[in-house]
């Protein structure tokens, strides 16, 4: 199958944030799949607390070469042949500010990070590196929990399902129009989900609690077959409408449908990418990587490229807020 759009326009280059733990391998092994996959470019990061680096030099006598174990550990970690060399980086500095400059100055389309397997008040917000880097960038954001059992296959190949969670708003709809484009490109199947909440009343307001699910449900399946007709040019589109905890009842679809990757967007403000509680949940409780998709992440790179192409012909571009 020949390369979709989803291939020439996201996945050209890839940043692969590390930090020698074993859910950064994990990770990286998730890079390399997406490398292999779309012939891009992977750059790995290793950005060195400032803090440390005195302490170091203090204790040792010779400081040690952080490139050279970067090298080490991506050699170690990788077990299949990447189409291009990776590029190695070593910065000191505060790794979320970091990983966004490297991400911009590269311009590169997606990254990859790794979540460490963080409990109760951690866990809600997935690491304050990885938060913090989805609030900063308009980048696709590829997040690998710890648990992820590691595949060495050299590409996307036997992906399975690909779940795009909707709420049929503008970030969602980008979101589907990439994963469609992926299961095109991968084979895969494709599956956009919508959960509708569950809606709390007393007993006494219970016939109008059922009544507002299924004015819910109704609309739901009206607006699920609005946001199915334009993915179906890309191949066949299934669809799961489903009610109760979101978090919980996408686990349960996970398994039922083999699903490998999970992909959602989100939404951005004057902020960046600020994760509601239902997408805070979902991303916290995945077992398989979590693609996401801030709104302006579909368009940004493309918009970017413009930008520069026109600043070498001299010409001011307009910048899109």
């Amino acid at each position: 199958m020949e390369r979709s759009v989803l291939t020439a326009r996201v996945m050209r280059s890839i940043l692969c944030p590390v930090d020698f733990s074993d859910p950064s391998r994990t990770a990286l092994h998730v890079a390399a799949r997406f490398v292999g996959q779309f012939t891009a470019a992977l750059h790995v990061l290793f950005v060195e607390d400032p803090l440390l680096a005195p302490a170091i030099a203090v204790q040792a006598p010779v400081a040690p070469d952080l490139t050279e174990e970067l090298t080490q550990f991506v050699v170690s970690t990788l077990d299949v042949e990447l189409p291009i060399d990776p590029v190695l980086h070593v910065v000191t500095g505060d790794p979320a500010k970091e990983i966004v400059r490297l991400a911009d100055c590269e311009q590169v389309d997606a990254l990859v990070m790794g979540i460490h397997g963080l409990t109760g008040v951690q866990k809600a917000f997935f690491g304050s590196t990885t938060a913090r880097v989805l609030r900063g960038t308009t980048r696709t954001l590829v997040m690998v929990p710890a648990a992820v059992r590691r595949n060495h296959a050299r590409n996307l190949a036997g992906l399975g399902s690909i779940l795009v969670l909707t709420d049929f708003g503008p970030a969602s709809s980008c979101a589907a129009t990439a994963a469609a484009r992926l299961a095109e490109s991968v084979g895969a199947r494709l599956v956009l989900v919508h959960v509708v909440p569950v809606v709390s009343a007393p007993a006494s307001w219970s016939s109008r609690a059922e009544a507002a699910v299924e004015y819910r449900e109704t609309d739901a399946h009206q607006r699920m077959c609005r946001a199915m007709a334009p993915l179906e040019k890309h191949g066949p589109v299934e669809s799961v409408i489903v009610q109760g905890n979101v978090a919980a009842r996408v686990a349960e679809l996970v398994q039922s449908s083999h699903a490998g990757l999970i992909v959602m967007g989100l939404n951005r403000d004057a902020r960046g990418s600020r994760p509601g509680s239902t997408a805070n949940a979902v991303m916290c409780s995945a077992s398989v990587p979590v693609l996401v998709m801030p709104a302006a992440a579909a368009n940004g790179n493309a918009d970017a490229r413009v930008d520069r192409a026109n600043a070498r012909e001299g010409v001011s571009a307009a910048t899109t807020t």
